[in-house]
């Protein structure tokens, strides 16, 4: 039987005391801590490892839960939102933008700042890397590579959220080699890119004029607001890995660390063993076993597989029908 391998991601935000009321991130450390640990806890019930992306502040105020999750299979990586870390330190007044919005100079002095900080927290410096918000410019993965980051899960495929510097409207949706200077496609870097997984179907208009594709999170009411359930996305998002077949098939999600994860009667909580179920269904139906990994296990399985020559497109008539 083949596999698909089944990534469960977590940001794990600063409290709002330190960035701002309306920000993502829990109220404060106590509602984080039962976040965590208890998404963790659900993942386990299933089977499958989480991989928590920690903010510098919130790698800081909760070390030891970090390192003990670490101790019992979690992957841990950095996360950034420089406006968040730069009310934090600087009282806003540098690195105050979203990670796209970032000179290459900056984003290299902010990871190393930031990386050193984590590291006094957690005992070693990161490996792994998400920006927030999937914010990111063409410099990104150049960066990441040339500070040593192993990998990341630092795209969202058809994204499209210009003021925040968030867009991925053609991004390449397997986990792949990235690309040292246009971020949307796959390169020869040694950084490995693990794209958030989405339902390519159908394009969905979300506020203030963004767009997106629906994915794998709790966070999101998809029925409720857009309409559509767990078991499309899941059954689509199944369908087309499959068609894709990629070296590496991944089911990506992802969730935050405001969420009541210890309390079964939570909407949210429901929605996570739901969406659960469904991508364990999908798998199912389609005769796949899904195997529980982290971002080090699809990092890894990327660096050994097999270089695939990317062919030069000439232009040609590019929207002439063959």
């Amino acid at each position: 039987m083949k596999k698909m391998y089944i990534v469960l991601t977590m940001d794990c935000e600063p409290s709002r005391g330190t960035t701002h009321p309306l920000a993502t991130g829990p109220e404060d450390w106590t509602v984080g801590e039962n976040a965590v640990c208890g998404y963790s806890e659900i993942a386990s019930r299933y089977g499958f490892p989480v991989t928590l992306f920690v903010h510098p502040e919130t790698a800081i105020a909760q070390a030891a839960m970090f390192r003990d999750l670490e101790q019992h299979g979690a992957c841990l990586g950095l996360h950034m939102h420089p406006w968040k870390y730069s009310r934090w330190r600087y009282n806003g007044s540098r690195y105050h933008a979203h990670y796209g919005g970032l000179s290459e100079a900056e984003q290299l002095a902010l990871l190393a700042e930031s990386s050193a900080l984590w590291q006094d927290a957690i005992g070693r410096r990161p490996s792994y890397f998400r920006p927030g918000t999937f914010s990111a410019n063409d410099a990104i993965f150049r960066v990441l590579d040339s500070l040593g980051f192993k990998g990341g899960s630092c795209t969202a495929p058809g994204r499209v959220i210009p003021e925040m510097c968030a867009v991925w409207s053609g991004a390449e949706p397997d986990p792949h080699l990235a690309n040292a200077v246009f971020r949307q496609i796959a390169g020869d870097l040694s950084f490995v890119n693990m794209p958030l997984s989405a339902d390519r179907s159908v394009l969905l208009s979300g506020p203030s004029g963004r767009s997106m594709y629906a994915d794998l999170r709790p966070d999101v009411d998809w029925l409720g607001q857009y309409q559509t359930s767990y078991k499309k996305i899941a059954t689509n998002i199944v369908s087309q890995v499959l068609k894709r077949d990629p070296d590496v098939p991944v089911l990506n999600t992802i969730s935050h660390n405001q969420y009541a994860y210890r309390d079964s009667g939570d909407p949210v909580y429901q929605r996570l063993q739901r969406m659960l179920d469904e991508v364990c269904a999908a798998c199912s139906a389609a005769n796949l076993e899904p195997v529980g990994v982290t971002l080090s296990d699809i990092t890894n399985a990327v660096l050994l597989a097999p270089k695939r020559d990317i062919p030069f497109a000439l232009e040609g008539a590019i929207f002439d029908k063959k």
